[in-house]
């Protein structure tokens, strides 16, 4: 499955990469790249691998043949993820577009945005003045505590004039195999997985809609809370990222958990508002 990370950039493309690519995740996939490449020049991409298990052999085909074809069309592709792909993707890429490709760690991941917005940041380089919030974004998870962790972000978004992005991530479904006594991703079942999604959706529009705030934007968005935030808040250029934590039992130490992994990992400033029992 191939997912777009929203990014602030217009010159700039991600995606996050799960399990094994098909010839059809390619033939939705690469008319996207193409009318990105036709409509931007030559674009810079950053790929993200995240539980990934290779290409099917048409889909292997498939993008060597769009590679040589748009030998030209990328400026930079930094490619994340685990290191026995991530490498040999690198050495193909270099081998076969004339564009600059390095390979980073999960854990390096800024360095990734760092080098893809070189300019930018050769730009701001001395500014070592405390800036204001610019681009704030809120983990929502529609329990009840939402609405308290909404209208810290949304309080911050107003003080500083910024823009505010609602986020909800949401994660395949697990089932148990009974036939294999093994609980295993649902990565198969398309309608239940679709049934989620769709919900989400509608509810995070709702959300969004009965705010009274013009500069918003919201994304429902697939994968593990922790790191999928991360990753939105690099590609998005976030300053700011609030959410909320639980206490420490059932499922509010595993939404306690993803805070603090968020607050030890994240290159921009959380606020964590501590909702109660």
């Amino acid at each position: 499955m191939i997912q777009t990370i929203p990014v602030r950039e217009d010159n700039i493309f991600a995606f996050k990469v799960t399990g094994t690519l098909t010839d059809t995740d390619y033939q939705q996939f690469l008319p996207k790249l193409t009318s990105l490449i036709e409509k931007h020049g030559a674009i810079s991409l950053l790929i993200e691998l995240d539980d990934f298990h290779g290409w099917e052999a048409k889909a292997a085909w498939d993008d060597f043949k769009f590679g040589i074809e748009h030998n030209k069309d990328f400026t930079k592709i930094a490619i994340i993820g685990e290191n026995r792909w991530q490498k040999w993707m690198s050495v193909l890429a270099n081998a076969f577009i004339s564009a600059k490709v390095q390979s980073f760690t999960r854990d390096n991941i800024q360095d990734a945005w760092n080098w893809l917005r070189q300019e930018k940041q050769l730009t701001a380089m001395g500014q070592a003045s405390l800036l204001p919030y610019n681009n704030i974004a809120v983990a929502l998870d529609f329990s009840p505590h939402s609405n308290l962790v909404l209208a810290r972000a949304l309080e911050l978004a107003k003080h500083y004039n910024s823009s505010l992005s609602l986020i909800h991530v949401i994660e395949h479904v697990t089932h148990m195999r009974f036939e294999f006594d093994l609980i295993t991703t649902a990565y198969g079942d398309i309608e239940m997985d679709q049934a989620l999604f769709d919900n989400s959706v509608k509810h995070l529009d709702e959300v969004a809609s009965g705010l009274n705030y013009p500069n918003i934007k919201h994304r429902v968005l697939w994968g593990s809370p922790k790191s999928t935030i991360l990753s939105y808040a690099l590609a998005q250029d976030i300053d700011l990222i609030v959410m909320g934590s639980h206490g420490r039992h059932g499922l509010a130490r595993l939404l306690g958990s993803t805070a603090h992994g968020i607050v030890h990992n994240a290159k921009c400033d959380v606020i964590v508002a501590k909702l109660s029992e």
